[in-house]
């Protein structure tokens, strides 16, 4: 495997990992499989992003365990075992640094997308798209 392709791995799980987190502090307590469905739900219809497995959500659930992120709990349903995960003080400080540097990060390229496509005009075929983007963004921060 060339060094390009296991930077691009490891960015990809570092990416999951994050997602992962912030879905378990959503729920406060959730299984493996709801984790990776709810994953999926959130990134269906966007095209560039790739889709993980379920081992890959796996492994990044026990990365999250050793870096004392998550804690896990054991619930039996008749004789099946359900692992649930919930966050920590450390993994919820951890997210909102993370999402302190991710915002900062998109306002800049926000205001930059805003400015570029004002003086592009309509004569673009894309713009379309890109503006129903940034409306979505507006719907979603506006509730």
């Amino acid at each position: 495997m060339g060094i390009n392709m296991q930077t691009r791995k490891k960015k990809f799980r570092s990416v999951f990992k994050i997602k992962v987190l912030g879905i378990i502090i959503k729920n406060r307590e959730i299984h493996g499989y709801g984790i990776y469905k709810e994953l999926l739900d959130l990134i269906h219809g966007l095209e560039l992003i790739e889709k993980p497995s379920i081992g890959t959500i796996y492994r990044i659930l026990n990365e999250l365990l050793e870096e004392g992120f998550i804690e896990k709990r054991i619930q039996y349903k008749g004789r099946r075992k359900i692992i649930l995960y919930h966050p920590t003080s450390k993994g919820i400080n951890e997210f909102l640094r993370i999402s302190r540097a991710f915002l900062t990060k998109t306002l800049i390229g926000l205001k930059l997308v805003i400015s570029a496509i004002n003086s592009i005009g309509e004569k673009h075929p894309d713009i379309d798209e890109i503006r129903e983007r940034l409306r979505n963004i507006h719907n979603i921060t506006s509730t």
